[in-house]
């Protein structure tokens, strides 16, 4: 069976041969800098030496303003800062000292999309037709599109992809392993706009909110047609994070009616294509939120941000096998040592006999979690799961 085949079994509710091995990397580079000093092999990368199961995401701008606002790139930077615009409008100052810029260190200086008149300027640059949301060749005299993710690279942004579509294609047939299109989410524009701006906007412009949501999704429905035509994708993936540990950023209300028709008519053409799953990632405390993603089309939930309030155990409980989870680890067991991680896998047990689910963190691995704790989690991990 590949990691495809079992992915996509295990989150269907189907037996596998085993579960996947899953994980979050490390929450910075100081926490495998800190294990290759308790044994870890100097040479060891995070991923191959733990031999997880792992997939690819399709993300290239796919459903961002193309070209974007003028003055992209790197406006300022020195030894400590680097300050850069991307297409949205947002400027943003990224920190390079020391660990900072590895962990995405950064402050906004100008938020993108908080007026109306931002909004005008950048509608029409979601047409389907723009050649590089599927380009058939890169022309290094074109000025790079910015997004908006911070990397460790030379950019300060993820630059669109240069790899032609003919051969990314190509590269996609016949795989092994499970690929993903990054929808456009809710929590992308609350991102781009600030999170106190994109409150203010649920009431003092909400049709403002709605235009920036429809746009995106035609061009989702574009996008996707087009896709599809070519290649089998397995997951339509929106990131959210629309929740903070006492609940959430957004009302069920707002959701349903700002995003909710946007998550079942793509969910219905994904599926409608082959597609098999939809997820939602949010942080946080998303109880209230659950139902309305659940009535919109989405089958698979994940992080479960057990410390936000979302055991695994209850969440099963309440809705049954409505939808597949992944993560639901509280992460912090790690730093109390070998009982407190038997304790933690003992309790979410019942849900990975249950099925529909693939236990990992629920986030990325936090400093202070010892090599040795680690290991033990993963190989007392690796049991639950039946891995060879």
């Amino acid at each position: 069976m590949t990691s495809r085949e079992r992915f996509l079994r295990v989150l269907e509710f189907k037996k596998t041969d085993y579960i996947p091995n899953m994980e979050w990397g490390p929450m910075s580079r100081k926490v495998v800098d800190e294990w290759k000093k308790q044994g870890m092999p100097l040479d060891a990368d995070f991923w191959s030496y733990f031999n997880f199961d792992d997939g690819d995401s399709l993300r290239f701008g796919m459903f961002e303003p193309i070209p974007g606002v003028p003055g992209q790139g790197v406006i300022y930077e020195d030894e400590y800062k680097r300050i850069a615009r991307d297409c949205w409008g947002q400027v943003i100052e990224f920190y390079r000292h020391g660990d900072s810029m590895a962990q995405g260190a950064r402050r906004t200086l100008e938020h993108g999309l908080d007026t109306r008149e931002k909004w005008e300027f950048l509608k029409s640059h979601f047409r389907d037709d723009e050649p590089l949301r599927f380009p058939s060749h890169w022309d290094d005299s074109r000025p790079p599109l910015y997004l908006f993710w911070p990397t460790q690279g030379p950019t300060p942004y993820h630059v669109i992809n240069r790899e032609p579509w003919e051969q990314q294609v190509k590269r996609w047939k016949n795989r092994d392993y499970r690929l993903e299109i990054e929808g456009p989410s809710i929590g992308m524009i609350k991102e781009v706009m600030g999170l106190e701006n994109f409150c203010y906007m649920l009431y003092d412009d909400f049709e403002m909110l709605g235009e920036i949501v429809e746009t995106r999704a035609v061009l989702a429905e574009s996008v996707i047609n087009k896709m599809s035509e070519e290649i089998d994708f397995d997951v339509l993936h929106f990131w959210e994070d629309l929740a903070f540990n006492n609940g959430p950023l957004i009302s069920p209300q707002h959701l349903e009616k700002l995003a909710g028709p946007m998550y079942r008519r793509l969910a219905d053409l994904f599926r409608s294509k082959g597609g098999r799953i939809v997820s939602v990632d949010s942080d946080g405390d998303i109880w209230e939120l659950i139902p309305v993603w659940i009535r919109n089309g989405i089958n698979h939930i994940w992080p479960m941000e057990y410390k936000a309030g979302m055991d695994v155990v209850r969440v099963r409980a309440e809705f049954g096998h409505s939808f597949s989870m992944r993560g639901g680890i509280n992460k912090y067991a790690l730093l109390e040592g070998k009982d407190a991680i038997d304790r933690e896998l003992d309790r979410i047990a019942p849900v990975v006999q249950d099925g529909g689910y693939i236990p990992m963190l629920d986030h990325h691995v936090p400093e202070g979690v010892t090599f040795d704790n680690f290991c033990y989690y993963i190989e007392k991990k690796k049991e639950l799961l039946g891995c060879p």
